[in-house]
């Protein structure tokens, strides 16, 4: 009977442990199934074929945000891959050539904005991603040291990006990385090797010799007939977003005020 009763424990608890170990395995292949996945933008490039980039909010959320919303909002579409340096293709213009910067409307004649960098340098030290072959990044302009205008340059991100080609660690830390093409990376290559536009020298001058920095134009740029993001069912909301800082007023106060300076000391 003491048998029978230590045989019929023995079996409930085997029961038991089947039955926790099949409730483990359905949470764990749950929990991966239901894991949220990266969002994948796809960039559909007139005569070239399609570009599909993984975006990475763990290394720029922020980045990401902006990314997201100018895609779903239309901004890219018709917008163009206008030229390269030695290392990237970089986008983003208007099909006849002229700068595109998004606003806070969406209008055209609305306010610009731009975005905080998220890279090293601008005190985001979450962003260690590395600006290698296919490593997509956020382009902003290098305004002057010698104005002070460090901060202003590191925060003046806004739509354009540029794609790269090869290993470019100067960027690492100073440009806010935020995704990969994993599809299409050979429809980068021929946008690369686009003809580039005739440089334009007055009579009697030599062309300026191109550097790693030189931004060559296309003669042709390839077109973005459609752009798209799959956010696999996440909201992932609005970007925070500050007025664009206007260099052009700058400078034309500062000298304003240089000259008005030199006219005082001189009378």
């Amino acid at each position: 009977m003491k048998n029978k009763t230590k045989l019929m424990i023995w079996i409930i608890i085997a029961i038991l442990a089947i039955a926790l170990c099949g409730c483990l395995t359905v949470n764990i292949v749950l929990a991966k199934t239901q894991e949220v996945k990266n969002p994948i933008a796809t960039f559909e490039v007139e005569n070239y074929g399609n570009i599909k980039i993984e975006l990475y909010p763990e290394y720029a959320p922020n980045t990401v945000l902006n990314f997201i919303n100018l895609i779903e909002t239309g901004f890219y579409t018709g917008k163009t891959f206008y030229g390269k340096d030695v290392n990237a293709i970089y986008a983003t213009r208007n099909a006849d050539g002229t700068e595109a910067e998004p606003t806070m409307s969406g209008e055209a004649e609305g306010s610009k904005y731009q975005i905080n960098g998220e890279f090293v340098a601008n005190g985001f030290d979450k962003n260690t991603l590395k600006h290698e072959k296919g490593v997509v990044s956020m382009l902003r302009e290098e305004y002057s040291a010698y104005f002070g205008l460090t901060e202003q340059g590191n925060n003046s991100a806004s739509a354009h990006f540029q794609i790269m080609l090869d290993t470019n660690r100067n960027l690492n830390g100073s440009y806010a990385a935020f995704g990969k093409v994993i599809e299409g990376l050979d429809v980068v290559e021929k946008i690369f090797a686009i003809e580039a536009k005739p440089e334009e020298t007055a009579e009697g001058e030599e062309a300026t010799v191109s550097t790693p920095d030189t931004i060559t134009e296309f003669a042709t740029p390839a077109v973005i007939k459609n752009a798209s993001v799959e956010t696999f069912g996440v909201k992932y909301g609005i970007p925070e977003v500050h007025e664009a800082f206007d260099y052009d007023a700058f400078l034309q106060n500062y000298f304003n005020q240089y000259y008005n300076n030199s006219e005082a000391s001189a009378e």
